[in-house]
C-alpha cells in the first residue's frame, strides 16, 4: 500500500549522526531503506566519516562541500551525490541546508581518523 507523509504531519527530532547532534524528519523507512530530510546550519562539519552501506544524497537547498581523498566539490541546491559503502568522506554545510538522505538500512556510520580507523 502506498505511504503518504505531508509537509503538516512532519515530525523532527533531533538525532546524533556521526557525533553530532542534527534536525532530522524520517519520512519513510523500512528494513531495507529509508527516506528523510536532515537540516544542517551554517559551517557545520559532520568531519571524516564512512558509512557501512551507500546513502544518496539530494540537496533541496543550501549549499556545501564535500570531500574524500583529496578531492573536493561544491554542493549546490538541486544537486545530487552517491556515496558508496565504505567510501571516507566529509560533508560541510556553507549556508543552511536541507538535505534529503536516501540510505540502505540497517546503515551504520561512525567518524574515522585519516588512517580510515573508527573513532
Amino acid at each position: 500500500m502506498s505511504k503518504f507523509t505531508f509537509v503538516d504531519e512532519r515530525q523532527w527530532i533531533r538525532e546524533e549522526v556521526v557525533g553530532h547532534a542534527i534536525d532530522r524528519c524520517t519520512l519513510w523507512r523500512d528494513d531495507t531503506i529509508s527516506f528523510s530530510f536532515v537540516k544542517m546550519p551554517p559551517n557545520y562539519d559532520l568531519g571524516l566519516h564512512k558509512h557501512e552501506s551507500w546513502v544518496a544524497v539530494y540537496l533541496v537547498e543550501g549549499t556545501m562541500k564535500w570531500e574524500s581523498d583529496g578531492e573536493e566539490r561544491k554542493v549546490s541546491a538541486g544537486d545530487f551525490y552517491f556515496v558508496p559503502d565504505g567510501e571516507k568522506h566529509v560533508e560541510t554545510s556553507i549556508d543552511e541546508c536541507l538535505v534529503m538522505i536516501i540510505k540502505a538500512e540497517p546503515n551504520v556510520q561512525y567518524r574515522i581518523d585519516p588512517a580510515g580507523n573508527r573513532m
